[in-house]
């Protein structure tokens, strides 16, 4: 079966990277006064909408970014992650931005991970984009919910496999995984991604919207914070 994937394209997609704004005025509004623009205006008027994630990313900080770009009329950034903490960084960061986007009427966020193969390296990585959903009311009980719960040892095949297998049963359900920790949320991203590839000639789709969440510790009988990746259905 053949993989989807996506290339990576070059560098420059770091938010570290130092962004010049050049050119000079334009219209009849004097330069002291025209509104300071942000910084990713320019870059995506370049073609760049690509923000890779590192292990020592601040979360908060792409939230920040995601959030102002789905607030605005421009394309969500694309994430890209390589090695499971790199990942769990930019779940993190939408789980952050969807709760930035709260107070929003009608903006959410989703995301839909595929693998890339990166320039140069036989290595491959995860590129998240991030698209603009409309807010929907969160779902009351479990009656049309597949849960999953997913550890670092998790097989990412055997995932994909149950959630492909959840969702041509019952298009219309979600299936909701449960993640502690670097690893087991990179195992949940990684089965998504696969489980597009599985059902992708079935003419459907999968998109992913992660909360924080408490859940009981299984030892001592106190809550740990875990991440819900929640996955939903739509047609191709």
């Amino acid at each position: 079966m053949a993989m989807r994937t996506r290339n990576a394209n070059g560098g420059g997609g770091s938010r570290d990277a130092p962004y010049s704004r050049g050119g000079g005025a334009t219209g009849d509004v004097p330069m002291r006064e025209r509104p300071e623009l942000p910084d990713f205006l320019e870059r995506i008027s370049r073609g760049n909408n690509l923000t890779k994630i590192g292990a020592g990313t601040n979360p908060r900080d792409t939230a920040q970014l995601i959030a102002a770009q789905a607030r605005m009329p421009v394309e969500c950034p694309c994430l890209m992650a390589v090695g499971p903490q790199s990942t769990n960084q930019a779940t993190k960061a939408i789980c952050i931005a969807r709760t930035y986007l709260k107070l929003s009427e009608d903006v959410d966020i989703a995301f839909q991970p595929e693998f890339i193969h990166l320039d140069n390296s036989d290595s491959s990585g995860l590129s998240m984009p991030i698209v603009k959903k409309a807010r929907r009311e969160a779902a009351r009980g479990d009656a049309h919910t597949a849960t999953l719960k997913v550890a670092s040892g998790t097989d990412a095949k055997v995932l994909a496999g149950a959630i492909a297998g959840a969702v041509r049963q019952a298009p219309a359900q979600r299936v909701a995984m449960t993640a502690i920790g670097a690893g087991s949320v990179n195992q949940a991203v990684k089965g998504i991604a696969i489980a597009r590839q599985y059902i992708e000639g079935d003419g459907l789709d999968l998109t992913c919207r992660p909360e924080f969440v408490d859940v009981d510790a299984e030892e001592g009988g106190q809550t740990t914070t875990a991440i819900k990746l929640v996955v939903l259905v739509e047609q191709c």
